[in-house]
């Protein structure tokens, strides 16, 4: 390990700032490349050749000589590949949030992939390892972290997932307890309708494990259109039925959750997560047989079950890990119809699964350790509904399985470490997967990536993939349902319609086809501290994609003649929905950003070694999964992850690692996308549609090619204040008779102000009930920004009036945190 050479009239105080000592006559450190630990003022030049025996290294220092080391944080990734975003607790503390999901919602410019593939939620990694599934971190407090790190899509190979996903691991304090009361209670700014929250918790780590509980209610109230200003061009008779219909449902949620880990010995931890929540709506429809004072009702009430268990362990050098799942999601709706009788909508899905992953070190390469990872898993889906209405009665039964195994290998090309080379550390990662879902095709998929770490601060990926894809068991089977009086803007007359629709599967859809390369760069300037650059361009290409029916413009209808109904006078009268292949869709993008933060009016914290631990603590984070993949593998070298910003103080940030931030951070990120290319062809021999110049496939208009991404804050003595911004471009979709449709540009602001009463000890000295609060007042939409959409006589349409397209607004809310 690096190592910083001090005379013994400097050890005092660093013994006062906590910082730990191996003296060399106790030096049993193996010989060889060093560890990523990292504290040293001798520049690279200088640096000595590595000693041969231990007794050489003794004889490299003098007697009034001591070497300050400081380790990794035990469950940080051992990764060639450099985080582009690192948090330690004090940015954490900075961003005013009450648990997980929270953080990742507010990090989502930093953690969403380009690539524009899987669910949109990065891969969660807690100390390194994998978890059995989101629910076990979704509402872990943020007191509780030491540290956050987002990687690129490329390390979610070496843990036996897909590269279509960021990587967020989660490094959690190894000892720690809070019990929490949470209240929080909201508003629109033009009124109508309220929302309230409250949720208490309990989580406790310790050596041997964790323990978290989570309960909650949340309300919602109803909002009706007669709640907000729209303009029904004149017709007085929709005016008047508005107060029976609603905007926004009514909705109570109940729920539950509970997870526990243990370690269950050194190498070895076990997790179980268990949710259960139940939500009832209730919507209004209009004006039924008695009037709108008798409006038609929906009422709909949903139950969800969900597990997942996991095992983590090592095998020799190896680690491996197997995890299960089971969910079952039951969902029944009533609907009230104007004739008197009542539809009844029934449907139940069970999904369940689980896959075992091994990762480790196959050989010693030429320029380091080659690492395989590999997964073998398994995935079951079940659905079946029951629909009841006028037109009969309607059942669907559907199943897939879909057994898969992966594979990824990662070999080091060059490594100045290891005398191969002198550009830096040059990796290559090769993957593949091979699935057999039961109701179609074997699908097969590959991909190569090549890492290049220039330096400690640069570092350049290049990666591709081509992937197959099949359609969802609904797309392809579900029953067709016939719905009526559907308000629909038809393009090529300019009118908003009732029409009939149908919906349903098209069990001739083909497997949809992928090919996709990446290039990133990543830097952090080593002459500015705290600030990381990032640049991205992806291209994706698409053969058969399985879509919904697009939006009916013009050139969709010329491309799919049979499914529009018209009348003898050209009104649209009835639209086929069912899912169609597009024969072909590419689109490219360049992003780019950039993170910057600093830390201030820091304290020493006594007592805590550079680590940031208490002093014989240091090995407790391990016990809780620290150690990461390869942790049994030679340490990373150089801080190729990123790794944490050494200093006199701990990682943590002001305060220490494991003690409440206690200086000031601000921090600023800015992305910015540029989209270069977004095409679509629906089928040989009809026009291309550009959606960046005219085209459009959905209702809410054509692609934006501008998408800039701001978020900003600072926190102070216990004091915050958080400013949020997303602005995009619009578009115009090209029209037929009517003319065109334009979506204008939308810029939104969010404000967050909090304030940590725990940190006020003379406001908790008169009130001391204040002690472990927390005052959070959150403001969305601060200028009550809507999209406008206007068609060619610059009249917005009925069904983009911004009631309908944003009913909520400006939005207000506060919310009180209470921990002990």
């Amino acid at each position: 390990m690096n190592s910083m050479r001090l005379s013994i009239s400097a050890r005092a105080a660093l013994l006062a700032a906590g910082a730990t000592f191996a003296l060399p006559a106790m030096a049993e450190a193996p010989i060889g490349p060093p560890a990523t630990a990292a504290v040293t003022e001798q520049p690279a030049e200088s640096t000595p050749a590595a000693p041969e025996t231990v007794e050489d290294a003794y004889d490299d220092y003098s007697e009034d000589e001591i070497v300050v080391t400081a380790p990794r944080l035990a469950g940080q990734l051992d990764t060639d590949i450099r985080a582009e975003t690192e948090l330690d607790e004090a940015a954490i503390a900075s961003y005013g949030v009450s648990n997980v999901s929270e953080l990742l919602d507010a990090l989502a410019p930093q953690t969403r992939s380009g690539r524009g593939r899987g669910s949109g939620r990065p891969i969660i990694l807690v100390n390194g390892r994998r978890i059995g599934g989101f629910g076990e971190v979704r509402n872990l407090p943020p007191e509780a972290i030491a540290k956050v790190e987002v990687f690129p899509e490329e390390v979610a190979l070496q843990y036996g997932y897909s590269a279509d996903e960021r990587v967020v691991n989660m490094v959690l304090k190894p000892n720690f307890r809070q019990i929490a009361v949470e209240g929080e209670g909201g508003i629109p700014t033009q009124g109508g309708r309220f929302q309230g929250e409250i949720e208490p918790s309990f989580l406790a780590i310790g050596e041997n494990g964790r323990l978290n509980i989570n309960t909650g209610w949340e309300h919602k109230s109803m909002l009706l259109e007669s709640e907000r200003n729209i303009d029904y061009g004149g017709d007085a008779d929709q005016a008047a039925e508005a107060p029976a219909r609603s905007l926004l449902s009514a909705s109570d949620e109940y729920r539950i959750d509970a997870t526990i880990q243990r370690s269950l010995n050194k190498v070895t931890d076990a997790s179980v997560n268990v949710r259960f929540d139940q939500t009832d709506t209730l919507s209004l429809l209009g004006p039924g047989v008695g009037g709108v004072a008798d409006p038609l009702e929906r009422d709909n009430r949903s139950r969800n079950l969900t597990t997942t268990a996991s095992v983590n362990g090592m095998l020799g050098d190896w680690r491996w890990s197997v995890s299960g799942n089971y969910a079952d999601a039951d969902q029944l709706t009533l609907t009230d119809r104007i004739s008197g009788t009542r539809d009844r909508f029934e449907s139940s899905q069970q999904t369940f699964g689980g896959n075992a992953n091994l990762s480790g070190t196959v050989t010693e390469g030429w320029a380091g350790p080659i690492r395989l990872s590999m997964t073998g898993s398994y995935s079951g889906l079940r659905f079946d509904s029951r629909s009841d209405n006028a037109n009969g009665i309607t059942t669907t039964d559907l199943a897939r399985d879909l057994p898969g195994v992966f594979g990824s290998l990662t070999v080091p090309l060059l490594d100045p470490e290891y005398e191969v080379g002198k550009i830096g550390r040059v990796s290559l990662t090769l993957s593949g997967q091979v699935q057999n879902p039961s109701d179609f095709d074997a699908l097969k998929s590959w991909g190569a990536n090549l890492n290049w770490g220039v330096t400690d601060n640069l570092s350049l990926i290049a990666s591709f993939n081509q992937d197959e894809a099949a359609p969802g068991i609904q797309q392809l089977g579900a029953a067709p349902l016939v719905t009526p009086a559907v308000t629909y803007y038809d393009f090529s007359t300019g009118q908003t319609v009732q029409i009939t629709t149908t919906t349903g599967g098209n069990p001739f859809l083909l497997a949809e086809q992928r090919r996709d390369l990446k290039l990133g760069l990543n830097w952090s300037p080593p002459m500015v501290e705290g600030l990381n650059l990032s640049v991205n361009y992806n291209r994706n290409k698409s053969y058969d994609t399985a879509n919904s029916f697009p939006l009916l413009t013009p050139e969709i209808e010329a491309a799919f003649p049979d499914r529009v109904t018209r009348d003898a006078n050209g009104v649209l009268v009835a639209l086929d929905q069912r899912p169609v292949n597009f024969d072909r869709a590419e689109n490219s993008q360049i992003r780019w950003g950039l993170n910057f933060g600093k830390s201030f009016g820091q304290q020493e914290q006594r007592g805590r070694g550079l680590g940031g631990a208490p002093r014989g603590e240091g090995g407790e984070g391990a016990r809780q999964g620290g150690g990461g993949q390869g942790s049994a593998d030679r340490p990373r070298r150089g801080g190729g992850g990123g790794g944490p910003r050494m200093g006199m103080r701990g990682p943590g940030g002001p305060g220490g690692m494991f003690g409440g931030p206690q200086g000031g951070r601000w921090q600023v990120s800015l992305y910015h996308t540029i989209k270069l290319t977004d095409k679509v062809l629906i089928r040989p021999g009809v026009p291309e549609l550009d959606l960046l110049n005219g085209s459009a496939t959905g209702s809410n208009g054509g692609s934006n090619r501008h998408l800039f991404e701001l978020d900003g804050g600072l926190f102070n003595k216990g004091m915050g204040v958080r400013l949020s911004a997303k602005y995009d471009s619009g578009s115009t979709v090209t029209g037929g008779t009517a003319g065109d449709l334009k979506f204008g540009d939308l810029a939104t602001f969010n404000l967050r102000f909090f304030v940590d009463l725990g940190q006020k000890p003379k406001l908790t000295e008169k009130l001391p009930f204040l002690k472990g609060s927390r005052l959070r007042l959150s403001v969305d939409n601060v200028l009550d920004a809507q999209r406008k959409i206007t068609d060619a006589n610059g009249i917005v349409p009925l069904n983009y009036q911004p009631g309908y397209i944003d009913p909520l607004g400006r939005y207000i809310e506060l919310e009180w945190r209470k921990t002990f």
